[in-house]
């Protein structure tokens, strides 16, 4: 599963929304006389009157450098990325000690599981997200007597439950992606009917 930048472009979005608000306000208070000099003259003297000191144009050039920065990140963080998986630990308690599991193995036991479905001819799990929000990426390739139906229903009703019973947490999400083979599991040369399933 990919991770997209939901909660940054929320907080960000907020922040520029703020002080273009707040720009706003001030520029209204300018124009009303509430805040600042009475109304005259935009340039009233020489230009460096306007643009101050002589560090003016490198504090501006610094600001413009820093703001170009942050929009790179912020374009570079609407990249989808995978939703990396450390360790899961799946007991807290400290007093009755801690077991930790690495993801690949769990992954390990879905693809065995998965290959003894009949018609599969190999499998691939990736496991991703926490321990309560378990996510699975499952690639299936099942030969051309398979029953894609029955298929479905085995890792939905076996697989998938069986891992839900180790990780004591239901998956957060599941996709499977199916894949025709006109060969045996030796060989697993693959034809170009494809399909996708996501749950």
């Amino acid at each position: 599963m990919r991770q997209h930048p939901g909660k940054a472009n929320r907080v960000w979005l907020t922040i520029l929304g703020l002080l273009c608000l707040a720009a706003g306000i001030w520029v209204l208070l300018l124009a009303t006389g509430v805040v600042g000099p009475a109304a005259g003259p935009v340039l009233s003297g020489p230009p460096e009157a306007v643009t101050g000191p002589d560090y003016a144009p490198v504090v501006a050039l610094i600001a413009g450098l820093l703001l170009g920065l942050l929009g790179l990140w912020w374009m570079l963080a609407q990249i989808p990325r995978r939703l990396a998986a450390g360790p899961f630990r799946l007991q807290e308690d400290a007093a009755r000690g801690i077991t930790v599991c690495d993801p690949s193995v769990l992954a390990g036991a879905v693809q065995y599981e998965t290959d003894q479905i009949p018609g599969v001819v190999g499998s691939t799990a990736l496991l991703r997200g926490t321990v309560d929000h378990p996510d699975l990426t499952l690639k299936v390739t099942v030969n051309a007597r398979a029953d894609i139906g029955e298929v479905i229903n085995r890792i939905q009703g076996t697989v998938v439950p069986n891992l839900a019973s180790a990780l004591e947490t239901p998956l957060h999400s599941l996709g499977i992606h199916l894949e025709a083979s006109n060969k045996t599991a030796l060989s697993g040369n693959t034809v170009s009917s494809t399909g996708t399933v996501v749950y």
